[in-house]
């Protein structure tokens, strides 16, 4: 059995498109008190904010310039990353990150964040940052 598209479509996994001009890495890394692991750049931009722990969600969901949220840390990631152009990785809930797959990282120029809040919590605040309304690493709104 078949489901047309045009009468069932399916909710959009991630947010994007209304990103602000001024959507970077660093000011993404701040609104969810992400560590820097490796980054070369943190005024390179982001578009918007794709969360998955199956690779094959994200290479159907994201786009270039948008930044990978997951707590899978494996070669996979950076590997998926980079096929989809994307403008940067943040492991959630405080994963450890592997040297194998921090080499790739470098190798392949894809900036790295840790972050210890969930899945959730740090999609949640890089939804409201890529569309204009993120607060501080606490949560407060902007002054």
């Amino acid at each position: 059995m078949s489901t047309d598209a045009r009468t069932s479509p399916a909710p959009p996994a991630c947010a994007g498109n209304a990103a602000t001009p001024a959507t970077t890495l660093g000011s993404v890394r701040l609104a969810i008190g992400a560590d820097i692991v490796w980054c070369p750049d943190l005024t390179a931009p982001v578009t918007g904010v794709v969360a998955a722990d199956l690779m094959s969600d994200v290479l159907v969901d994201a786009r270039p310039g948008y930044l990978l949220v997951t707590g899978l840390a494996n070669v996979q990631v950076i590997r998926t990353a980079t096929i989809a152009d994307l403008a940067g990785v943040v492991f959630a809930r405080g994963k450890t990150i592997p040297p194998d797959v921090l080499a790739l990282a470098r190798e392949a120029r894809v900036p790295v964040f840790r972050c210890q809040r969930s899945l959730f919590e740090t999609a949640g605040r890089l939804y409201a940052v890529v569309n204009g309304r993120a607060g501080n690493a606490d949560g407060r709104p902007p002054a």
